[in-house]
């Protein structure tokens, strides 16, 4: 099973054009199963044409698709807003999305999704998330995440954006729960900024239910976002 975490900051590259085919264009050349997006607008703002951004990309690439808005607003379209979204080969059996909220700090969320990947026998339930930009709202968010992991017994794969690097707290915070795949992998790459790399604030986190078999950051994707995408293969251990 291929995972890929992307956050596609909207499609907006750092030549300043929105071009969401070359979003479509890297997701296509790595052919990944399961595909956590961040920063994601479904007829959401007028920089992005007021398009349904992950519908358009499922449609283009032929997968299936879960939104997980994290900021919304009034308006007669259902399923409208800004935040997260799951692509994926396979069929979604449940979703839910969890808001993380504070006066004064951007709404945040966290998706999570039960799936049966194509051609996989067993279910995952993978969870997308957009870490915030302050310690408050980062703790707040792991408090929830963490919540979410105890309560389910299935492989687990969680994405996102964590706006910190590996060392950080929010990070380790996580290591009784999951694996920082890149990191088991040995991987240095950066993810942040694409233009000139210096930082990993991106993750793929798997339970100890996979086989960790490949994980790179995809260099060769250019800047049709202001961050590089990466991605991993699993496989489930027999049990």
């Amino acid at each position: 099973m291929k995972v890929m975490a992307y956050n596609i900051r909207h499609g907006w590259g750092c030549d300043g054009r929105v071009d969401l085919e070359r979003i479509a264009q890297v997701i296509e050349q790595e052919n990944p199963d399961l595909v956590g997006l961040n920063e994601v607008d479904v007829h959401f703002h007028r920089r992005s044409g007021f398009t349904d951004q992950l519908s358009h990309l499922a449609t283009r690439l032929g997968m299936s698709a879960v939104f997980g808005p994290a900021i919304t607003r009034g308006s007669e379209i259902s399923n409208t807003g800004y935040g997260n979204g799951l692509l994926l080969k396979g069929n979604v059996l449940r979703s839910e999305n969890i808001l993380v909220t504070r006066m004064g700090e951007e709404t945040r969320a966290l998706l999570v999704v039960e799936l049966q990947p194509e051609g996989v026998k067993h279910r995952v339930c993978t969870m997308v998330t957009h870490m915030g930009l302050t310690p408050w709202m980062r703790r707040k968010q792991t408090d929830v995440l963490i919540k979410q992991l105890q309560k389910v017994a299935m492989p687990i794969v969680v994405t996102g954006d964590w706006n910190v690097i590996p060392c950080r707290p929010v990070v380790r915070r996580l290591n009784p729960y999951l694996r920082d795949v890149l990191a088991e992998w040995g991987v240095k790459g950066a993810t942040y900024p694409c233009s000139s790399p210096r930082k990993r604030i991106d993750y793929i986190f798997c339970s100890s239910h996979f086989q960790i078999m490949d994980a790179k950051v995809v260099d060769h994707a250019g800047c049709p976002s202001d961050h590089l995408p990466i991605t991993c293969r699993l496989e489930r251990i027999p049990t």
